[in-house]
């Protein structure tokens, strides 16, 4: 059996916990194509990507002293992320 037909098999035990008999079978096989192919190639599905930093309030002083500083950004995000 090669990885595509086992990721197939996974993907269509999942879709069936969700699908009923109303569902539409050119709908339930064009979504199995795509989630085999997302989890073959290891792409996320839209939507999940990273979280969008923005909504966080400007008044965190560990915001404020990453900006104020000019210290790297994205070594603080990390570090602030590993807590």
């Amino acid at each position: 059996m090669t990885l595509e037909e086992e990721v197939q098999e996974d993907v269509e035990r999942l879709l069936a916990m969700v699908c009923t008999e109303a569902t539409n079978p050119k709908a339930h096989e064009f979504v199995l194509k795509k989630l085999t192919r997302m989890a073959i190639l290891g792409t996320a599905p839209a939507g999940s990507g990273p979280p969008d930093w923005s909504y966080r309030s400007k008044s965190h002083s560990t915001d404020k002293k990453v900006v104020e500083s000019g210290d790297d950004y994205s070594e603080n995000k990390e570090r602030w992320i590993a807590r």
